[in-house]
């Protein structure tokens, strides 16, 4: 992947996330300007190589995927509760920010109903092909594979880096929806890295994980969390099952793609 085009689609990325911030955009202009004008730039420019993997070693990926996504969502708990417990310290208020509604989940609940198909075949997909596939994918690619795991990192900051909203919304306190954004992101890169690139495993978690959120406003706040602890229950689950003896007994056995 050359560097000069990978900077062109990193640019595109950026500059359609953000450009909604400064210009006021009706709902559907807005969409296909952070979704449908990079897909369209990254697909013409490298769709071919990312379309190409996107269904490899899919009972590899489904396994470490679903594996990956448990352990670090225990890990975001546990560095959440930390962050937590530091901010109020330093800041009382800290909770009270926490407090304050989701932004990306103030939808009426028949809006939120729409949204959870959304979530499903549109952002899911979109973001991880985006982000997953050509941001991540690009830094394996130009870098020919070395440090892999500190480029899931910096993938997973610009990741986060286009939720800006949520320091918008939480202030000081939206350390701690960094966090999850973060370790979810990393989780998804190393699922990703180790599976040769594949992108519908990583695609369907984001989904479905987007789409509990939803849920909880178009039913209840209670179905959606019980919804979305399933999820979660059933990572930790593969975490034990599939990622301790992947990784432990059989890390070198595993099918690892070319991004060189």
């Amino acid at each position: 992947m050359p560097k000069r085009l990978y900077l062109v689609g990193v640019v595109v990325i950026f500059v359609g996330v953000y450009v909604q911030y400064f210009v006021e955009l009706g709902q559907i202009v807005g969409y296909l300007l952070v979704y449908g004008v990079p897909v369209f730039v990254v697909t013409l420019l490298f769709g071919k190589e990312l379309l190409g993997r996107a269904l490899k070693n899919n009972r590899v990926a489904f396994q470490l995927g679903l594996g990956l996504f448990g352990a670090f969502t225990a890990l975001s708990v546990f560095l959440s509760v930390v962050a937590l417990a530091v901010l109020m310290r330093l800041n009382p208020q800290a909770l009270d920010l926490l407090s304050k509604p989701n932004p990306v989940l103030d939808v009426p609940s028949e809006v939120a109903w729409v949204m959870i198909v959304v979530s499903l075949v549109v952002v899911g997909p979109v973001e991880e092909y985006l982000f997953r596939g050509f941001m991540y994918g690009g830094l394996l690619s130009v870098t020919r594979g070395r440090h892999w795991f500190v480029l899931a990192v910096v993938s997973s900051f610009l990741f986060a880096a286009v939720h800006g909203y949520y320091a918008v919304t939480y202030e000081v306190a939206s350390v701690v929806p960094f966090i999850t954004i973060v370790t979810f992101s990393v989780a998804m890169s190393v699922a990703y890295y180790w599976s040769g690139g594949n992108l519908l495993v990583p695609a369907l978690i984001h989904g479905v994980y987007d789409a509990t959120g939803f849920l909880g406003v178009a039913t209840s706040s209670e179905v959606g969390l019980y919804a979305r602890g399933v999820l979660i229950f059933v990572g930790v689950v593969f975490a034990g099952v599939f990622l301790v003896r992947r990784v432990v007994v059989r890390s070198q056995k595993l099918p690892v793609g070319s991004f060189g």
